[in-house]
């Protein structure tokens, strides 16, 4: 072929042959790299569902955990609140325990003091005195002395 002469005609049907081929080559090419672009896409797809479904899972899962933080807030809170409550109370049961202290300790001065009186009554004018009524009124004092000692008992 190289005696033959080149003609336009020739040179064109060669360069529409070449071209022809080129254009089949790259649209081989194109096509292959498409399918590879496919190929990589749908990984990319599948990538993004397992994502979004990894994200839903981390979702729910901060949703349940901020639930029962908020739930261990309440409960702190109304603890917090019931304390003050208790010690607020507390406090005026102490109060209160003082002054039924001092009234304990008034009663027993004037227990005694009507025991001392009964005694010496009963010493000056043994005639008056009935020793059944002395011994109910003893007996009604040692009463009294046994229910402050127990009042004491559930004070301390």
């Amino acid at each position: 072929m190289s005696d033959q002469p080149l003609t336009l005609a020739v040179f064109e049907k060669f360069q529409r042959e070449v071209f022809e081929e080129f254009q089949r080559e790259v649209l081989h090419q194109f096509q292959a790299i498409g399918t590879q672009f496919g190929a990589v896409a749908r990984r990319f797809d599948a990538m993004d569902r397992r994502f979004e479904s990894l994200e839903a899972k981390v979702d729910a899962r901060f949703d349940e955990v901020t639930g029962q933080i908020d739930g261990l807030t309440h409960r702190l809170l109304r603890l917090e609140q019931e304390s003050v409550l208790v010690n607020a109370a507390l406090k005026r049961l102490e109060t209160g325990a003082e002054g039924v202290k001092g009234q304990l300790s008034v009663l027993d001065r004037r227990l005694r003091r009507i025991g001392k009186g009964l005694d010496r009554l009963v010493a000056a004018k043994p005639k008056y005195a009935l020793r059944t009524d002395v011994q109910d009124m003893r007996g009604r004092v040692a009463d009294l002395k046994a229910r402050l000692g127990a009042l004491e008992k559930r004070r301390d």
